[in-house]
């Protein structure tokens, strides 16, 4: 018996065509993101943050917020985009689609700056937002170029399924979307206008009493509460002395009632207007309403607000004076820039930025909520029987966006009213007496009347007007405002 030798199954080299799988249509893989596409998006995402830096770094004042705005937005996206071009070959899909992101983005930018500064910075910057722009776009472009004429592999993958996109990809690609929503709408600037001066005074008694008739006339309308109603404490013709008080955020005119009686009984004629959206009753008109009421406060409101003051003012006075605290006081500023026809300022307190951070994160503060609708807050503070109990995010918007445009005008040019003083309280911890003091220097450098009076230290709170406050002194506050207002040095307190 013969025996043939045994021999095995030929082995299975993949080259079969009835077993052959099909080939499986790729995403841009590990191989794709090498050399120049890498290359390309690491280099656009540096020339990005390069752009990023140029307005804030070397164009320093010359740069408009708007342009300070993009610039940080390409900041932001540069310093991603390097971080994934680094890491590209570990995560191929997602470096694709930041690419495309960034690419969409630096590509809006530079639409949107298409007419630079003529500043030498500005317009580096700008033209490196265009090259990092062009850089990531040819990065994309170069891997998807690779990706479409790489040579067919008819061998079946292993993991095909694993290289498709999964949810994983997904949920990461939305992360990275939902990241980058969230950075522009922290660092994308909310505006702030030149808020001027839109005014049309009046020149009698007469005028002045009816205009304010015309302007608080919708108040019962309004369901205002009836301590919060605007204030018109008048001789019953021109006096020498017409004194507006501006109140405070959240507060209303009830807040300045007692020291408004103490000048009109000195002989000024008083206004005390009530400020938009403030001192709405509740429902059944009984008591004060909520925070809410302030949610569609803006910096122009305030402005129109201190224009109709200030123009019926001049009808009740030959010399017209402003006092306001807080909000009120940044309302004064803002009069002390723009209104030539007042005489002398007195800005107490004013509320310019968030107090105990430093004042770029009232900034980003803005940012936010100028894009959010509005939320009402809890307030540490003493509740008030006619203020509003609590704080609302539009309401410090719109007074943070006024005090930004005053502080914009300030450094430029002088006040145009005849006096500035600025008020400080060493106990106040509501207010920033470290950038209120520099805005106030710097205010006065230009070579403009704004002086510098900081209360004593005796445990004052922030409102140091109103009577209600109990940690306030009216018997010590009272006679230095008036000396204030009447433009003698305040006696030292014994």
């Amino acid at each position: 018996m013969s025996y043939e030798p045994a021999t095995s199954a030929p082995a299975d080299d993949g080259t079969d065509d009835d077993r052959a799988a099909p080939t499986a249509e790729h995403s841009v893989t590990t191989e794709h993101v090498r050399g120049v596409p890498r290359v390309c998006s690491i280099l656009g995402g540096t020339f990005l943050v390069v752009s990023g830096m140029f307005p804030w770094f070397t164009a320093g004042a010359i740069a408009s917020d708007p342009l300070r705005g993009r610039a940080l937005i390409a900041l932001v996206v540069g310093l991603v985009m390097v971080g994934v071009g680094v890491a590209a070959r570990r995560s191929p899909t997602i470096w694709q689609a930041t690419t495309a992101a960034a690419t969409l983005i630096g590509a809006g930018l530079v639409v949107s700056t298409a007419a630079p500064p003529n500043e030498l910075s500005p317009s580096l910057g700008a033209g490196s937002c265009l090259v990092g722009t062009l850089l990531t776009g040819a990065a994309l472009f170069a891997a998807r170029w690779r990706h479409r004429w790489t040579p067919p592999d008819d061998t079946p993958h292993p993991n095909a399924d694993d290289a498709r996109p999964t949810w994983r990809t997904v949920v990461s690609g939305l992360g990275i979307v939902a990241a980058l929503v969230v950075v522009i709408v922290i660092i994308w600037p909310a505006p702030t206008p030149r808020l001027r001066s839109q005014s049309s005074p009046t020149s009698t008694h007469a005028e002045a009493v009816a205009r304010f008739g015309e302007v608080t006339g919708d108040e019962a309308e309004l369901d205002v509460f009836e301590p919060c109603e605007s204030q018109l404490l008048t001789h019953g013709e021109r006096t020498e002395v017409a004194v507006v008080l501006f109140h405070g955020l959240t507060n209303c005119p009830r807040q300045f009632v007692e020291f408004g009686t103490m000048l009109f009984d000195a002989g000024a004629n008083v206004l005390i207007m009530r400020a938009p959206d403030h001192g709405i009753a509740n429902a059944a008109g009984t008591e004060i309403g909520g925070v809410g009421n302030v949610s569609d406060l803006t910096a122009e409101k305030l402005r129109d607000y201190a224009d109709d003051s200030v123009d019926i003012a001049q009808g009740l006075g030959e010399e017209v004076r402003v006092l306001g605290l807080s909000m009120g006081g940044v309302i004064a500023a803002w009069t002390a820039q723009e209104r030539d026809d007042v005489d002398r300022v007195v800005a107490v307190a004013p509320a310019m930025t968030i107090p105990g951070v430093p004042a770029s994160l009232t900034r980003v503060f803005r940012n936010v909520f100028d894009k959010l609708p509005n939320v009402s807050l809890p307030s540490a503070g003493t509740a008030l029987d006619h203020g509003y109990d609590g704080e609302t995010t539009k309401g410090l918007d719109a007074t943070f966006g006024l005090a930004a445009s005053v502080a914009r005008e300030a450094y430029r040019s002088s006040p145009a009213a005849g006096e500035v003083i600025v008020v400080l309280n060493p106990d106040d911890d509501q207010v920033d007496p470290d950038h209120v003091s520099r805005f106030a220097n710097a205010w006065a450098a230009g070579g403009g009347p704004v002086s510098l009076y900081r209360m004593p230290k005796v445990g004052l709170p922030h409102d140091m007007i109103d009577v209600a406050q109990p940690a306030g002194d009216p018997d010590l506050v009272y006679p230095i405002l008036i000396d204030l207002l009447d433009g003698t040095s305040p006696a030292d307190p014994t």
